[in-house]
């Protein structure tokens, strides 16, 4: 391991050494005017102490809470590494939260600031500001319109000034060795999809721990680089960020979750971090890539894939695998993979899938093309991973064995319980809900249903509230068989419904660029897409992709019937957790009409 990689008490205490070690190292890599530019570790300090300098004058001091109002940007993390370092208490609200969702964080965390991303979440502020009946300092990363009637506005660039005095420094170093490893880092609110979030109490320790068992099992150092997309409201992603200053890697931020593809090629990651939404995408547009191919490269490319699956199911195994298997994959790596790998920049040696479950089609798929995706699990809870897949011992299908000191017990019925150094202290101003989330003897209770190998490696097979139970009794694990679905050309997302019904239907929203693609090449004629998806040509393409599914499960598992949506879900229409999964109450209430229709 590089001796790059600090320890220390405290997330303030591995902060300050590392901008000692590698003051002129770069930290951060952004996108200005056309090209990426690197932010050195002694630079980004310049602006922690200016944050620091400014939280002396209004008052701010260890314990009080700062919301960050953002999507990722270098400045969220800047402005949570001075919140750490000075005691400060980082509260974190996804840039998709509604007015009433900030109203009640707000209220909720009781802050001293606010920073803010740009006009559009000053404006979310000042509404809740309104509704509040009470103003807080904003501290905005981008807005263009600096003054606002009634509201106490500076950016960002002004606000981490630092006015050079040497005496700001050791003020903070003095306030950062008052911390301990129990000392509150921050309070992360779940993305909600059961109801109001929850205020998850996260310690200095929890992070660390969290921090130091990854770095640990994936051997990360300061050669690494990373491409952060991933939502810092997020715990996975907030994570990411965090083991910058234990490994010292370099964190580029893509400019967009639609730049992503263009971003890879210009960073260049040695590693990727991501929700397997991502995934998801990648794969459905090489899907459509080959589909439009010739039928030569089609035969190559399926012929590939076929010699790489089998590989990575050895190398899973650890099977020794024939010369003679070995040489077939040579020629198709130079023929197949390694462009697909040049697509992602061309350096990465893993990446990380988490937040929710990944298509063990999908996992196999990219170990095929030499991208080894290493699945975890964790909650918010659990300060992310608890469970992940290692670089030499990984299985697909399941979320791997348990990381650092995570231990692991499944209930009678079914429930997976955890304790170990990651789990969290509490709920925020919420001790009922912290009583009910352990058993007597200390087990979190995570709510997810599991079971654990005799080789140690832990399976989820779904969340415990939303198992779906039939008419005849049989308990259904729906995500198994949307992670099937979604595996299927042309299919985007999918939401499998019939609690108490005699059997499953589905929901299912459609890829609408590759599905318009192949019905311009088909010459069906349409003009908006929620005429194409009633085509008569189109259902029973998609009832075919069901089919297909519908033979690798048994009789109680299978669609009976199905329903194509003309819009896909999103965070913007209330349907996407900001991390992208599945807020399926939402879903069903909205879409109540058609779900009754499934079983007419």
């Amino acid at each position: 391991m590089s001796r790059s990689v600090i320890d220390g008490k405290t997330l303030a205490d591995v902060y300050l050494r590392r901008v000692e070690m590698s003051g002129e190292k770069t930290a951060h890599l952004v996108k200005k005017d056309g090209k990426y530019q690197a932010t050195t570790w002694k630079s980004l300090h310049e602006k922690v102490l200016g944050i620091f300098e400014n939280y002396q004058k209004l008052g701010i001091v260890p314990g009080d809470r700062v919301c960050i109002l953002s999507n990722t940007r270098s400045e969220w993390n800047i402005a949570d590494l001075a919140n750490l370092a000075s005691g400060a208490i980082t509260v974190p609200i996804y840039q998709s939260n509604t007015v009433d969702d900030i109203v009640y964080l707000l209220e909720h965390s009781s802050p001293k600031l606010v920073f803010a991303e740009d006009d559009a979440q000053v404006a979310k502020l000042q509404e809740a500001f309104e509704k509040l009946k009470k103003q807080l300092p904003i501290v905005t990363f981008d807005a263009k319109q600096l003054v606002r009637e009634g509201i106490s506005l500076v950016s960002f660039e002004q606000f981490s000034r630092f006015s050079g005095n040497q005496k700001v420094h050791e003020d903070l170093v003095k306030v950062a060795n008052t911390l301990t490893p129990e000392s509150m880092a921050s309070v992360v609110y779940t993305s909600g999809t059961t109801g109001r979030p929850k205020g998850v109490v996260l310690t200095h320790s929890n992070f660390a721990s969290e921090c130091r068992a990854i770095i640990d099992v994936f051997e990360l150092t300061s050669e690494d680089r990373v491409l952060s997309f991933l939502p810092n409201a997020h715990i996975l992603g907030r994570v990411e960020s965090l083991m910058s200053i234990f490994s010292g890697w370099e964190m580029a931020y893509a400019e967009s979750l639609n730049s992503i593809s263009q971003n890879l090629t210009e960073v260049r990651p040695t590693l990727l971090i991501s929700v397997p939404r991502i995934y998801e995408k990648v794969y459905a547009k090489i899907q459509a890539d080959v589909a439009s191919a010739p039928p030569m490269k089609q035969k190559i490319f399926n012929w590939a894939v076929n010699i790489g699956r089998q590989i990575a199911k050895m190398r899973s195994e650890q099977f020794p695998i024939p010369v003679t298997l070995l040489a077939k994959y040579q020629i198709a790596d130079r023929l197949v993979f390694s462009k697909v790998r040049t697509k992602m920049g061309g350096r990465i040696r893993m990446t990380v899938s988490g937040g929710a479950p990944l298509a063990a089609e999908l996992c196999e798929f990219f170990h095929a093309c030499g991208v080894k995706i290493l699945e975890g699990y964790g909650l918010t809870e659990t300060t992310a991973a608890i469970a992940a897949n290692f670089p030499g011992d990984y299985r697909f299908g399941t979320v791997g064995k348990p990381l650092g000191d995570s231990e692991f017990k499944i209930a009678p019925d079914g429930e997976i319980l955890v304790r170990g150094s990651v789990v969290f202290k509490e709920y925020y101003r919420d001790a009922a809900a912290t009583k009910a989330s352990f058993t007597e003897e200390g087990w979190f209770l995570t709510g997810d249903i599991g079971e654990i190998s005799d080789r140690g490696f832990v399976k989820i097979t779904d969340r415990k509230k939303e198992i779906i139970v039939t008419s005849a009794g049989k308990n259904v694990a729906p995500q198994k068989i949307e992670n099937l679905l979604k595996s299927q050309r042309f299919i985007s997302q999918v939401i499998v419904c019939g609690d108490k019904q005699k059997f499953l239907g589905a929901l299912i929203t459609l890829n609408q660029e590759d599905m318009s693609n192949w019905a311009k090449m088909s010459g069906i004629s349409f003009t908006t897409f929620e005429e194409l998806i009633k085509k008569d040509t189109v259902v029973k393409l998609i009832s075919d992709k069901v089919k297909t599914v519908n033979s690798q499960l048994p009789s109680f598992e299978t669609i009976k019937t199905f329903k194509l949506l003309s819009q896909d879900f999103t965070t913007e229409t209330g349907e996407l957790t900001p991390s992208l999964k599945l807020k399926r109450k939402v879903i069903l209430s909205k879409y109540q009409s058609y779900v009754d229709e499934l079983f007419k």
